[in-house]
Parts: C-alpha cells; sequence; structure tokens
C-alpha cells in the first residue's frame, strides 16, 4: 500500500511539474558541468541531458566529488576500497555509453560519507580542489544535485560547489537536479514549488542510451553477494526509467 501511494504521489507531482515547466534548450556554445556526489547520480538525474549536449556536438564534463566508497557499510566480502575502485569502472562504462569520454571525468576522491561533518580546513582544502578543475573547465552552465535532496552528501556537494564557485571567480547558470527527490515525491513538490523556473527536458529517442547508462552500475542495482537485495530500494531506479528529466532555477 506504502509503494502504490508513493507512486500515485510521484505521478500526481509530475504532472504538477509539467505544467509549470518550461522546455529546456540547448544553447549553443554550452560548456556543462555535472557535479555528481556519487558515481550514478548523473545517469540517475542527467542522462537525458548529457545525451542532448553530446548529439549536439558540445563538450559535457562530469565531477565526481567522492569516492562513493560508502554504499556498502559492513560488507563482509567488498572493502571500502573495492567499492570505490568498482564504482569509478561502472561510471566509466555508463558515460561511455552516454558519448562521454573518460578524459572528461574527473575524480575528487573525496571520503564518501564525510562532505557535510568536514572540519574547517578540510572543506576549505576540498573546495579549493573543486575551484581548480572548475577554473580549468570554465562550464557556462553547471548542474549539481537540488540543496535539499534528502541526502547528506548531496546537501555537502551543493555547499561544497557554490563554495568552489566563489573561490574561482566563476558565475555559469547553476541548474539543480532531482535524485532522492525523485523518489520521495513530497520532497520534490517542495523543490518544485521553491524554484524560481522548472526546466523541463524530454528525449524519447534516447531513453534506452539512458537505460543502458544505468545498467552499467550493477553494484548498486543488483544484489552483491552474501546480500540479497541490492543497496538502492526496489523500484528506486524505476523513478528514473523515462524519457524526461527536470531541473530547477532559482
Amino acid at each position: 500500500m506504502k509503494e502504490l501511494l508513493r507512486h500515485c504521489l510521484r505521478l500526481i507531482v509530475t504532472v504538477l511539474l509539467r505544467l509549470r515547466s518550461k522546455p529546456l534548450a540547448v544553447p549553443a556554445g554550452s560548456r556543462c558541468v555535472i557535479i555528481a556526489p556519487h558515481q550514478d547520480d548523473e545517469s540517475l538525474g542527467c542522462a537525458g541531458l548529457i545525451v542532448t549536449r553530446r548529439a549536439a556536438g558540445l563538450p559535457v564534463h562530469v565531477v565526481y566529488v567522492t569516492d562513493g566508497a560508502g554504499s556498502h557499510p559492513n560488507h563482509p566480502r567488498l572493502r571500502p576500497t573495492d567499492i570505490a575502485r568498482l564504482r569509478r569502472a561502472e561510471a566509466i562504462v555508463a558515460m561511455q555509453k552516454l558519448g562521454v569520454a573518460e578524459s572528461a571525468l574527473h575524480f575528487l576522491d573525496a571520503p564518501d560519507g564525510t562532505l557535510t561533518h568536514l572540519d574547517p580546513d578540510a572543506f576549505e582544502n576540498l573546495a579549493a580542489g573543486l575551484a581548480a578543475q572548475l577554473a580549468s573547465l570554465q562550464p557556462t552552465e553547471l548542474f549539481l544535485p537540488c540543496s535539499d535532496d534528502t541526502s547528506s552528501e548531496h546537501t555537502g556537494a551543493f555547499s561544497l560547489t557554490i563554495r568552489a564557485l566563489k573561490i574561482a571567480g566563476l558565475t555559469p547558470r547553476i541548474f539543480e537536479y532531482p535524485v532522492w527527490a525523485r523518489w520521495r515525491p513530497q520532497v520534490l513538490f517542495r523543490v518544485g514549488l521553491r524554484s524560481r523556473i522548472v526546466w523541463r527536458l524530454f528525449f524519447p529517442g534516447s531513453v534506452t542510451l539512458k537505460r543502458a547508462a544505468l545498467s552499467a552500475y550493477i553494484s548498486q542495482s543488483e544484489p552483491t553477494p552474501p546480500w540479497s537485495e541490492p543497496v538502492l530500494p526496489r523500484g528506486f531506479i524505476g523513478c528514473f526509467d523515462s524519457a524526461e528529466e527536470f531541473f530547477f532555477e532559482r
């Protein structure tokens, strides 16, 4: 019953977002950078965006903030270093499916699970590293997870990116993309209401490519023995199995 209610609420919120949204165009000369707290966030929230930008011949870079090693806490067979190595490999494969070369992927390798409780010096050091990366890429469009996506690492990545932009003196257009908010429709509704502009990207011809990218993240969507359940909730990836993505601009 709970999942049925969640599904119905998600459909209602999605319709409301469609009614409020404007179509997201592909601007000429765009230099697009996506900030992903973990390896898979970029495919969940931005795969259609990546495909349309690359089809237009525009560069797309992805900056992964954490090493992703915290997704399997206390796994009896996989060490955090194993998880980090596996998730990086999955990200490379996923992005190849969307037309993004490995050279356009940037891994900061911050310890997963630490972004919201870094001490001030560690936060500034990580922000400075991200600032240097962004200064070299000079984005005109920056896509990052919603500031209140209900994930501590997504919230931390948002704050970190805002600080990095200030350090680098950059002022790209900033778009927020939902990940966990897509799973929690009440959060998605709140984020959509708060936003000044809701953008919608519709990509019916490329939805199979998004599915292919998501399928590369086996460590997240499939059980890792001896565990019998995947680390992502059942039905979570299904929230993203559509030919539309929403982005919020304040």
